[in-house]
């Protein structure tokens, strides 16, 4: 079952798109901003982001921007919604790194068949904070993170 976690600052809209995902049969972990949104994705396991482009604080872009020099994030598929249309605004949001951008108001319907298409065409794995199988290598530091550890890596002949 997808787990998606939804940032938006908005309690009433956050708890709608939690309803409708639940309905559609995703496990939701929610955030009312952008450092919540960080834990969130620094405990447990994310297949999709869905975030609010306004925020207070650091913005849903500007959190997308963050997520995707993250190693461990860089291909969290992400979604942006908002209610904001606005051409500059959507190509912001997807110059940024988001991978979709949703105008609201949306149905319920839309929303399921943009996330089973997001997640269907994600390059990478889920982010998983406990699978054995994750890892992040950091070139600079040549090490490597696996299984919540770090390992030295070595050069060989």
């Amino acid at each position: 079952m997808p787990t998606v976690l939804i940032a938006d600052d908005e309690v009433d809209h956050r708890d709608l798109l939690a309803l409708a995902l639940r309905r559609l049969g995703h496990t939701v972990v929610t955030a009312g901003d952008a450092e919540e949104a960080l834990a969130v994705l620094a405990g447990g396991e994310v297949d999709v982001a869905l975030i609010d482009v306004r925020m207070p604080g650091e913005s849903g872009v500007e959190l997308c921007r963050r997520l995707r020099r993250d190693l461990r994030t860089e291909s969290l598929p992400i979604m942006m919604i908002s209610a904001d249309v606005q051409h500059h605004q959507v190509m912001t949001a997807l110059h940024a790194g988001a991978d979709d951008y949703l105008a609201k108001p949306f149905s319920r319907a839309e929303l399921g068949s943009r996330l089973e298409d997001l997640m269907r065409r994600s390059p990478a794995p889920a982010l998983r904070s406990t699978a054995a199988a994750r890892a992040a290598a950091t070139a600079a530091r040549q090490t490597l993170w696996m299984k919540q550890r770090t390992v030295e890596l070595r050069r060989t002949a």
